[in-house]
């Protein structure tokens, strides 16, 4: 099961959580943090030796049908039977371009932020954080959207249930990113300031375990040497950027 870590706890999908808890255990899913734009859902996860995956999901409860293209601005219909204009927040142009534009903006983040969470020290450029957009949609019952099939770009998608956006998350695969490791999510999650939400038991005996287990005077000066080097990098990165 995932370990799952919040901002705004009162702005937490119930639904959505306990199915976050049952993605695998090598998932971290983080909920409801801001960072200039609002983070619905962000779901990572990290490997060892390939790109991690990064799926910003942006989760919209829709009562009423909405209809619209790509391009265009979404209507919403009305009791009545007639259309009227809805636009997201951060005048995106409709909520497909809302998910899209805030994984943009969270993987602006995750680049410029990279030496905070970040173990190495080298600077992985910008095309290596890329966010994957997803757009999930939860209506009630019987209410039909009428929206295409997807983007013709191929970049992003949207979902009607949450089975269909969970299978999409547990089997997606990303080519090409940034590599990280749960030691970067880690730091990533205090980074946010986040508070965990969930922890399955086995990671939280395996923590115990670890920290209970004593190191060899060698594997601690290693660890001091790496963590000594890791400051000195970020020491002449600030005094180059300051410098500039």
């Amino acid at each position: 099961m995932a370990r799952v870590y919040a901002g705004e706890l009162q702005q937490i999908d119930e639904e959505i959580l306990e199915v976050a808890k049952r993605f695998p255990d090598d998932f971290w899913v983080f909920a409801e943090f801001n960072i200039g734009r609002n983070i619905d859902w962000f779901i990572i996860r990290p490997k060892p030796l390939d790109p991690a995956t990064l799926i910003l999901t942006e989760l919209k409860r829709l009562a009423r049908p909405v209809r619209g293209m790509v391009d265009g601005v979404w209507e919403r219909q009305l009791e009545n039977g007639e259309w009227e204009e809805m636009l997201p927040t951060n005048s995106d142009m409709n909520y497909y371009w809302q998910s899209v534009n805030t994984a943009n903006f969270l993987a602006d983040w995750l680049w410029t932020n990279q030496q905070i969470y970040r173990e190495r020290a080298d600077i992985r450029p910008a095309d290596e954080f890329r966010v994957w957009p997803d757009l999930l949609l939860l209506s009630p019952p019987g209410v039909q959207h009428r929206l295409p099939l997807g983007p013709p770009s191929r970049y992003g998608r949207w979902f009607y249930s949450i089975e269909s956006w969970m299978h999409h998350v547990t089997s997606w695969n990303s080519k090409m990113g940034i590599q990280l490791s749960d030691r970067d999510v880690a730091n990533l999650v205090e980074a946010l300031q986040l508070q965990p939400l969930y922890i399955p038991p086995s990671i939280e005996r395996d923590h115990v375990r670890d920290h209970s287990r004593p190191g060899s005077e060698a594997d601690m000066f290693v660890q001091y040497i790496q963590r000594l080097e890791q400051r000195v990098a970020r020491l002449e990165q600030k005094l180059g950027l300051e410098s500039s």
